[in-house]
């Protein structure tokens, strides 16, 4: 549970720092990007990241060495979600263009880039009952 806590406060810095230095870039670019759509992307992916996160620890828990597809089933999920609430439908917030996808990507990489090693660090651990 401490080392959950400890992952998952890992991924809220993270978020916050890049979420701000992101929101500073956009304000001080004078691009007209919605702030608001900004924060939409960035709780979306962060909320998905953690049910992800959660997902891989239940799988650990259960000893049933799936945990890597069940990364590639949440990432697979959460590009789905994210292409169909900001992109897919015509009121999307963000419409096609480069700089909009560049907008979209930034945070999902973001998590993504965690929970990459955040599952690096769970399947490096060393069983309870070895040596």
């Amino acid at each position: 549970m401490k080392q959950s806590l400890w992952h998952l406060g890992q991924l809220l810095a993270v978020v916050f720092v890049i979420g701000s230095i992101h929101l500073v870039t956009i304000l001080n670019s004078n691009y007209t990007f919605p702030v608001a759509t900004l924060y939409q992307l960035y709780a979306v992916n962060f909320i998905m990241a953690i049910a992800g996160y959660a997902m891989i620890r239940f799988a650990y828990w259960l000893k049933s060495q799936v945990e890597g597809f069940v990364f590639l089933l949440g990432s697979f999920v959460k590009f789905a979600v994210l292409y169909g609430v900001f992109l897919a439908n015509e009121t999307a917030a963000i419409h096609d263009s480069r700089q909009a996808f560049l907008h979209l990507f930034i945070p999902y990489a973001t998590c993504l880039i965690w929970e990459i090693a955040t599952l690096s660090k769970i399947l490096n651990q060393a069983p309870k009952n070895s040596v």
